[in-house]
C-alpha cells in the first residue's frame, strides 16, 4: 500500500519556521544605530533565560581532589564534585606551571565522545590552552567518560550510546515539565563554580569553548552565565530553519524549550552577551549546514560593529568536516589570548593524550561504583512527586484539557 504525504508535517514546520526567519531579518534589518542594537541584545538576552530556566538551587559541591598527574608544562587534578546531591561530576583540572598570579582559565565542555573528557581530540585542545597559560577545567557529560548512568545494566539496547541515553532521559524529563538540557546546563555552572574557586583562576577573564555538543553546551552556558567573559562554540552553530530544512536529527538538548515560539535563532543566544568576546567556528563540510553558520556570523557580527565592538567578534570556517580539527582550536586558542591580554599567542601541541584510566577521577572510571545517585532513578522521583501533588483530572474534562494543550482547533461534527 502507497504511503501519500510522508512529509505534511515537516512541510508545516519548514513553512512556519520560514515565516518566523523572514520576520526576523525585518526584524535584524531595522537595526541601524547602537541604541538600537542594544535594546535587541537585552531583549534576545532575556527571552534566551527564559528558555533555559528555571534551574535549581545552588547545593554544596563536595569538591574532591583524588589525584594529580604532572605533564610537560602543566599539571592536570582529578576531580570529583556534586552537581546536585548525590549526582557526582568527574573532572580534570589544568593547571600551567610556574604561575605567578591569578591566569585566565577556560571552562571545557565535551561533545558526544563516549569518553569524555579522555577524548583524545579534547585533551589536545586542553592542553594548548594550557600550554598557552590557561587554567582549564573539563568535566564529563551525563553518560560520558566515567558518568555512565546505566552502569551495570544487563540490558543496554535502548540506551546504547551517549546520544541514545541523552534522548532515552530527556523524553522521561519531558513528562515531569523539565528539560534534559536544563540539567547539562546546570553540570557547567556547577563547573564553572569549581572553576572560579581555585586562587590560580582570575575572574576576569574566563571563556567556554567546546565542539559539537559540547559547542551546544558551550553556547546555552555562555547565554545563561555572565560570569563567562569569552565564548567559542565550535561546529554547532547553525540555523533552527537550516536544521530542519536537511532533516538533521538532534540530541534533546539542542532544543531549548520555546526557543522558536520566542522567535529566536540560534545565534540570538550568542548575541544577547555582546559586546563580550565571541568567536564562531565551524568546518565547511560538517553536517551542520555552514549556510546557517554564515548566517549566523553575519547576523552576529553586524551586531558586534553597531556596538562599537568589532574587535571582540571573530568567525572561522575550516575546511574539514565535522570536529575539533586544528585550525578551530588554533583559532580559538588564538583568540582567547587577545581577548584575555596575553598576546599574540603561539599555538603549541601538548605533550599528547593520556589513556582513560589515567585521568580517572574514581577508583574504578564509573561514578555508581562510588555510590553517586543513578540519574534515572532521580527522574522517577521526580515523576512521583509531580503525580502526587497533581490535581485529580476526571474522565469528563481529558478531552478538554487535551485539546487545550495540544491546542487543537474546535470540531464541528463527524470528519466526512
Amino acid at each position: 500500500m502507497r504511503r501519500g504525504y510522508g512529509h505534511m508535517v515537516l512541510d508545516d514546520y519548514v513553512r512556519r519556521l520560514r515565516e518566523l526567519d523572514a520576520r526576523r531579518s525585518e526584524r535584524l534589518a531595522d537595526i541601524t544605530t547602537p541604541a538600537l542594537a542594544r535594546a535587541y541584545c537585552d531583549e534576545v538576552r532575556r527571552q534566551a533565560r527564559a528558555c533555559l530556566s528555571p534551574l535549581p538551587e545552588r547545593t554544596p559541591l563536595h569538591t574532591q581532589r583524588t589525584g594529580r598527574v604532572q605533564r610537560v608544562g602543566y599539571t592536570i587534578e582529578l576531580l570529583t564534585f556534586e552537581s546536585r546531591p548525590g549526582v557526582l561530576v568527574t573532572a580534570n583540572l589544568y593547571v600551567p606551571a610556574g604561575l605567578s598570579a591569578p591566569a585566565p582559565a577556560v571552562l571545557a565542555t565535551c561533545g558526544h565522545a563516549e569518553a569524555g573528557k579522555a577524548e583524545p581530540r579534547y585533551q589536545a585542545f586542553c592542553q594548548r590552552l594550557a600550554v598557552a597559560g590557561f587554567v582549564v577545567l573539563v568535566y564529563d557529560p551525563i553518560n560520558q567518560g566515567e558518568r555512565d548512568q546505566y552502569y551495570g545494566l544487563a540490558d543496554r539496547e535502548a540506551v546504547r550510546g551517549c546520544v541514545a541515553a541523552h534522548n532515552m532521559m530527556g523524553k522521561q524529563l519531558e513528562f515531569t515539565g523539565d528539560w534534559f538540557g536544563a540539567w547539562r546546563l546546570w553540570d557547567g555552572m556547577r563547573a564553572l563554580d569549581v572553576l572560579l574557586s581555585r586562587p590560580e583562576v582570575d575572574p576576569s577573564r574566563v571563556g567556554v569553548t567546546g565542539n559539537s555538543g559540547g559547542g551546544t553546551m558551550a553556547t546555552w552556558l555562555f547565554a545563561a552565565d555572565d560570569r563567562l567573559t569569552m565564548g567559542a562554540p565550535s561546529c554547532f552553530v547553525t540555523t533552527f530553519l537550516r536544521n530542519l530544512e536537511n532533516e538533521e536529527p538532534a540530541d534533546v538538548e539542542q532544543y531549548p524549550p520555546g526557543a522558536i515560539a520566542r522567535g529566536l535563532e540560534m545565534v540570538d543566544f550568542l548575541i544577547g552577551r555582546a559586546p563580550a568576546p565571541l568567536i564562531l567556528l565551524g568546518q565547511r563540510n560538517d553536517f551542520f549546514d555552514r549556510r546557517g553558520f554564515l548566517q549566523a556570523a553575519s547576523e552576529a557580527r553586524r551586531i558586534y560593529e553597531l556596538l562599537g565592538a568589532d574587535d571582540r567578534f571573530d568567525a572561522h570556517l575550516g575546511a574539514h568536516g565535522h570536529g575539533y580539527h586544528d585550525d578551530n582550536q588554533a583559532a580559538m586558542v588564538r583568540f582567547f589570548a587577545r581577548q584575555a591580554g596575553l598576546g599574540a599567542a603561539t599555538v603549541a601541541d601538548g605533550d599528547g593524550p593520556l589513556p582513560a584510566e589515567a585521568l580517572w577521577a574514581t577508583p574504578e572510571g564509573q561514578v555508581l561504583a562510588v555510590g553517586a545517585t543513578p540519574i534515572p532513578r532521580l527522574i522517577a522521583a521526580q515523576s512521583a512527586a509531580s503525580l502526587a501533588t497533581a490535581p485529580p483530572l476526571p474522565a469528563e474534562r481529558l478531552p478538554r484539557v487535551l485539546s487545550q494543550v495540544l491546542q487543537l482547533p474546535p470540531r464541528l461534527g463527524v470528519p466526512g
